[in-house]
């Protein structure tokens, strides 16, 4: 698993408003609006054969499909997190990982993508603050994306700002709270906000959903002694 501090893939907070301008220095952002196309039954006079027949197969509609398309990510993310629980080593549960980590983010549009290909720029020119603007501005888009308060909070992380990641996981964990890399960096921000009791509850709750993360327990053991002291 990749160190939470680096960009990657319980109160509710309701989401702050973001900067989302229309010229930015690296170009523009262009939102297009989904057209909404309306069915009109037909209508006419009633005939008594007609009455009598049975109604025409109705074809699924766009919103039925995204619904279902939704619940069939969901359905697979769950069958893989069991996987991951029960990964025998840990190239196992890397290569499940991979596989959750591509569902997760399967659901992006391409100007979320980019946004967040920005981020990865801003972040690797040292510039945090710029790389949590593209994400806010991701999120404007498409809020109901988990990994992208993730990713949010993994930036604010190296931005210094605890607060707002502790905010941003509690948001990406409500959506998917099987994710094994929020519930790592939540151990993570925990731990440099110096609460070890915190820092050591979340990782225990990363070995529940992921044993071979932390097979030998050595960072099971540090945040135990950071909690609680050198055992007498």
């Amino acid at each position: 698993m990749r160190h939470p501090a680096l960009f990657g893939w319980l109160n509710t907070h309701v989401m702050r408003q973001t900067r989302f301008s229309a010229c930015r220095r690296n170009g523009f952002l262009f939102v297009s609006l989904c057209a909404i196309t309306l069915g009109f039954p037909a209508t006419g006079w009633a005939q008594t054969k007609q009455a009598n027949t049975s109604p025409a197969p109705v074809a699924p509609t766009q919103a039925n499909t995204a619904a279902h398309s939704s619940n069939s990510v969901a359905e697979q993310i769950k069958q893989l997190s069991t996987a991951l629980a029960h990964a025998k080593t840990p190239e196992e549960a890397h290569a499940v990982q991979e596989k959750l980590e591509a569902l997760r983010s399967a659901k992006l549009s391409p100007t979320t993508q980019l946004l967040v290909r920005r981020a990865e720029k801003d972040l690797t020119t040292d510039k945090p603050d710029d790389a949590v603007e593209d994400i806010s501005d991701a999120l404007a888009l498409q809020p109901d994306q988990a990994i992208l308060w993730r990713t949010r909070a993994q930036i604010r992380l190296v931005a210094g700002d605890l607060k707002g990641a502790i905010t941003d996981i509690g948001e990406a964990l409500q959506r998917d709270p099987l994710d094994v890399e929020s519930w790592s960096l939540l151990a993570s921000v925990e731990e440099h906000r110096n609460d070890g009791k915190a820092a050591l509850k979340a990782w225990e709750k990363v070995l529940e959903l992921s044993p071979m993360t932390d097979r030998n327990h050595k960072r099971l053991d540090a945040l135990h002694i950071k909690a609680y002291g050198q055992p007498t």
